[in-house]
């Protein structure tokens, strides 16, 4: 009875990776394409003369996304293990070269994106990127003290962080923080990540009402119609869109709030425009999307006895879904708007790409997985 329910087992794991990690992003990625054509199509007509131009763009990252989670998914595990430091310190130095002013690139104030010839990308993807992998193999190889292991964590938040808060980039800050505190508490608990929030709480609080903008943005979250033209018009607008869709929608393409009344329609307010078009129903598919992927990536990060590839799954999932969480808990009110890209959704070329570089790591991931079932099995 073993015998046949370990190769029954060894059967269903015969594919190379776990199909859903790849059908599921495929899907939203086509289905970003479709809804950024759609909420991008005014603007566009008016810079480009036609409708297509932005659709046209995110299919050209979309390929070249694929060429790069192909290219993740065919490096082994170990290696990236190996070169991660390279990768880490790689980051590190490119997001400090959007400050040079002869590389970056300023836009409203910020210098986030590195510009190359017509491309231009934001460095900051990558280095959470390798933040993941460099801390999976730190956390995993080494046997030390939780005191210790806190130390040398923090030690590597705090130093990638240096370029993201100059640029400024409090967004991405937040969720490096999130996603490396999340690989040490699944080894160490609770109690050190909780402490160092108990501490850090009041002085968070001091610098949100000393910068005015923070503050203004904080007010218009809690109460938008104070100043709906200004710091409150983007989050109501927002809720307009969600308003007009309803439960079915009021058709695809045929959205109100993408015509000069919703800033960044296909980029941060991209949930928005789907709700509008499509209705309850779209976005309770988008959210259904991710919770699946998230199902299937717990499967694999349960099946796991080694470490690094437990550390590896948990951080880049994280690293796709947290991002997922802030893009829907901001355009809905329900925690106050950082402007983050919706993963897979949203027009940009360095957030697809990295998204699905992680995506292919996670696949090789899956593909070890299922060979290590399918040895224990024979």
């Amino acid at each position: 009875m073993d015998n046949e329910r370990g190769n029954f087992q060894a059967q269903e794991n015969s594919h190379a990776f776990d199909l859903w990690l790849i059908v599921i992003p495929l899907a939203l990625s086509v289905f970003g394409i479709i809804m950024i054509t759609s909420a991008s199509g005014y603007f566009s007509i008016k810079q480009f003369g036609t409708p297509w131009m932005y659709g046209m763009k995110q299919i050209k990252w979309f390929l070249v996304s694929l060429a790069g989670m192909a290219l993740s998914y065919s490096v082994p595990t170990d290696i990236w293990r190996k070169v991660s430091p390279f990768l880490w310190i790689l980051a590190f130095l490119l997001s400090f070269a959007t400050l040079i002013p002869s590389f970056g690139m300023s836009v409203s104030g910020s210098s986030r994106w590195i510009r190359l010839g017509p491309f231009s990308f934001q460095p900051s993807e990558f280095l959470i990127f390798s933040v993941v992998i460099y801390l999976s193999s730190v956390i995993s190889r080494y046997e030390e003290p939780p005191m210790s292991a806190f130390v040398r964590t923090m030690s590597v938040l705090i130093v990638s962080a240096i370029p993201l808060l100059f640029q400024p980039d409090i967004g991405s800050t937040m969720i490096l923080f999130a996603i490396g505190l999340g690989i040490f508490i699944m080894k160490y608990g609770w109690k050190y990540p909780l402490i160092l929030l108990v501490t850090t709480s009041v002085p968070a609080i001091i610098l949100i009402f000393n910068a005015s903008y923070r503050l203004r943005r904080l007010k218009a979250w809690i109460d938008p119609w104070q100043d709906p033209l200004n710091e409150g018009f983007q989050i109501i607008q927002g809720l307009i869109a969600f308003a007009n869709g309803g439960f079915w929608g009021v058709g695809l393409g045929r959205s109100l709030q993408k015509l000069q009344y919703l800033p960044a329609a296909h980029t941060d307010f991209i949930f928005a425009i789907s709700a509008e078009e499509l209705g309850v129903l779209g976005s309770m598919a988008v959210i259904g999307a991710f919770a699946v992927i998230s199902v299937r990536v717990y499967y694999m990060w349960r099946d796991f006895d080694d470490g690094y590839r437990r550390y590896l799954v948990f951080g880049l999932w994280l690293s796709i879904l947290i991002p997922f969480f802030i893009n829907v808990g901001g355009v809905t009110t329900l925690i106050p708007l950082t402007g983050k890209a919706m993963p897979f959704l949203s027009y940009g070329g360095s957030a697809l790409l990295a998204t699905w570089v992680k995506i292919g790591l996670l696949l090789r991931c899956s593909a070890e997985n299922n060979r290590m079932i399918k040895r224990s099995a024979s």
